[in-house]
């Protein structure tokens, strides 16, 4: 979605108030929303990532489709600590 198609979508979301302060405050910024919202906190998710994988449950490729990510960032996640 471009970014046009991004504001008119946020415009119908909320309150006309809400969209004026979101706007002003955001103003000149690029925000980014993941598609998988259930993780607020990066690390949390990339410590539910690495036990999930060495849990034995899981494959690669299963945790890319669980989390919403490629193969190749799973594969950073499990081999940072």
């Amino acid at each position: 979605m471009n970014s046009k198609a991004a504001l008119k979508t946020l415009r119908e979301l909320v309150d006309s108030a809400t969209y004026e302060r979101i706007t002003a405050q955001l103003a000149g910024t690029t925000v980014y929303f993941p598609s998988n919202a259930e993780f607020a906190d990066r690390e949390e998710r990339n410590l539910q990532i690495r036990d999930d994988f060495y849990s034995g449950n899981y494959e690669v490729a299963d945790l890319a489709r669980k989390y919403d990510l490629s193969i190749s960032r799973i594969y950073k996640i499990i081999q940072s600590q």
